[in-house]
């Protein structure tokens, strides 16, 4: 894949943090493990000493299908052969210098074009559009008509970052400096004011797809994008008061968390996990997770459909339980948040999440466009 030989350099509001950098050289996985146990202590504390964020609201973006032997690493003892999944989107507001208002959207995942990665459209392909994307499968409005339902508007947006790019395609966000095939004209941009914030693992492993990566990424997703519009980062960064990425390598190699500072403390938001009782195995309810975790003496249940670096994909999942915080509702789990998160289905027997936490929801939505902001709920919220 074609990628921006020369991205953007990294705008003002990101602070590289520096915590982790040691830990990641440890070369023994298990010391590796411990020393990022750590360092992710002391990480957790400059985040929350960084301030809270100003607001968060999570919006649905589609339900689909999942292999339950990806989602649940063949734990559970379910003829299911999928779980469903749920997608979800974030609008993070952050206070940058001089009390700057900054909007970041988390994971705008464009769920038509997201079909055209080879896993997606291999299953259209074997049980037809129909049964796959009105029986199987659910999307919600786009992010823009999201966002206009909390008064934001598409050019107040600074900022979109992904957890990692599987599935997905930014030509529609960011727009293109040519035609896209079939079309007669470049594509404009639904957010014309917002740089993609990626990690250079993440761009490098698109610049040349590894056989058995190519079925999880859209081959042409990021091609034509400009690349002024694309902000590389290396490591971890610290972006306003109470946001954060923080590297999370394993699921892919570029793969990075989203940390949130709201009143319940600290959240994650990645895809390490298909459920939040992957970080808590020994608490699920699912049939087969308590004793695979047992048996194994694992603390973590992967989502697997990838085998970049398993080892290292469970020590991330080990950063991401050290950095969150409790949840307030059930504190067994820890406010560890799916980017694609399992729900319950009469279509998944068996497969019903033992708990969810179903959005995060904080603050109040402010605008600089609009005057009447979206008051919301105030606190972080769970749902069982």
């Amino acid at each position: 894949m074609e990628t921006s030989p020369s991205p953007a350099p990294l705008p003002a509001p990101l602070l590289r943090l520096d915590e982790m950098d040691r830990a990641w050289t440890e070369d023994s996985p298990g010391q590796r493990l411990d020393a990022v146990r750590r360092a992710g202590r002391a990480l957790r504390q400059r985040l929350l000493s960084s301030g809270r964020v100003i607001s968060v609201r999570t919006f649905p973006v589609a339900v689909f299908p999942y292999p339950s032997e990806y989602g649940l690493a063949g734990a559970a003892r379910s003829p299911a052969p999928y779980v469903m999944m749920r997608n979800a989107t974030q609008l993070v507001q952050v206070e940058g210098d001089g009390g700057r208002l900054i909007n970041i959207l988390v994971n705008p995942t464009d769920a038509p074009r997201s079909l055209e990665a080879p896993f997606f459209a291999s299953q259209i392909e074997r049980y037809g559009s129909f049964l796959t994307q009105r029986v199987l499968s659910k999307q919600y409005p786009n992010a823009v008509a999201a966002l206009a339902e909390v008064g934001i508007a598409p050019e107040e947006i600074d900022f979109l970052t992904f957890d990692h790019l599987h599935t997905q395609d930014v030509r529609g966000l960011l727009g293109t400096t040519e035609p896209e095939p079939g079309k007669s004209e470049p594509t404009v941009a639904a957010f014309p004011n917002a740089l993609l914030l990626v990690q250079r693992a993440e761009l490098r492993t698109l610049e040349h797809l590894h056989p058995l990566q190519t079925r999880w990424y859209v081959r042409d997703g990021i091609r034509a994008v400009p690349r002024e519009r694309i902000a590389v980062v290396d490591g971890d960064y610290l972006v306003g008061r109470g946001f954060a990425m923080v590297r999370t390598p394993g699921h892919t190699e570029g793969n990075h968390s989203l940390v949130i500072h709201t009143d319940t403390g600290l959240w994650t938001v990645s895809e390490n996990g298909v459920a939040v009782e992957c970080y808590a195995p020994l608490s699920s309810e699912i049939g087969g997770v308590r004793r695979h975790a047992r048996e194994t003496e694992s603390e973590f249940i992967l989502n697997s459909n990838t085998r970049e670096n398993s080892l290292d994909q469970y020590v991330s999942m080990a950063l991401e339980k050290t950095l969150a915080d409790p949840s307030a509702a059930r504190p067994e789990f820890p406010q560890c948040f799916p980017s694609s998160e399992m729900v319950k289905s009469r279509l998944a027997p068996g497969l019903k999440p033992t708990f969810s936490h179903g959005s995060i929801t904080y603050g109040e939505v402010r605008s600089r466009v609009h005057q009447h902001p979206d008051r919301g709920d105030r606190s972080a919220s769970s749902a069982a």
